[in-house]
């Protein structure tokens, strides 16, 4: 019987270790929907599956744009060239969706900041911008780091364009960010992207004046 037991409890430890290896590796959506199939929902260029088991069928490398510059958010993890963003100077972070069943479908999007350490989660921060499809955008910003955020949302062929226009009002330490979308069945699609931005004062001879 001991035996038995030591073998099963082997099999559950190698499992676990097992899932967490291909977490780490998986592609950039979360299901969390009603009557919903796997690879359904929102996503940011992680395909995964085939027609036969109803998953995506679309993969890109340029689910993320900050101020121009594009990067691969494919996977839930991603880690970046942080991206500078200035004091009083408005900048933009777009996000690139895709939806199996039609980017109509989407709701809601929401830009998370503000986040530190090595296992970044949304409950971490209390600041961040959302989209809303009826209601438009609005933020939660308790340490007053905008001066101004909107946001604006683009349907272009398959895709739907979430852009995030921020004028900064004060610095921010290197930063993670996380997006997170979901759509009418609840489904969700998150990204996390590590070292994503900083905030800085404009360097002299940039063609602004800092406070």
């Amino acid at each position: 019987m001991n035996s038995k037991l030591v073998k099963a409890s082997s099999a559950l430890t190698l499992f676990v270790l097992m899932a967490s290896v291909v977490a780490a590796s998986a592609p950039a959506f979360a299901l969390n929907g009603h009557g919903t199939t796997y690879g359904r929902g929102p996503q940011f260029g992680g395909g995964i599956g085939g027609a036969t088991s109803g998953g995506a069928y679309l993969t890109y490398n340029n689910g993320l744009s900050i101020n121009g510059a594009s990067f691969d958010i494919s996977q839930y993890t991603t880690t970046i060239k942080t991206q500078t963003l200035y004091v009083n100077i408005p900048s933009d972070i777009t996000v690139k969706i895709y939806e199996h069943g039609g980017t109509q479908l989407v709701q809601h999007g929401i830009l998370f900041l503000g986040l530190k350490g090595t296992d970044p989660q949304t409950y971490q921060t209390n600041t961040y911008i959302e989209w809303d499809k009826n209601t438009g955008a609005s933020t939660s910003d308790p340490n007053g780091l905008f001066r101004s955020a909107t946001v604006t949302a683009k349907y272009s062929g398959q895709f739907l364009y979430l852009t995030f226009h921020i004028n900064p009002a004060k610095t921010l330490d290197t930063s993670h960010i996380i997006v997170r979308a979901w759509d009418l069945n609840h489904s969700n699609g998150q990204v996390i992207v590590l070292n994503a931005i900083k905030i800085a004062y404009t360097p002299q001879g940039f063609g602004h004046t800092n406070p």
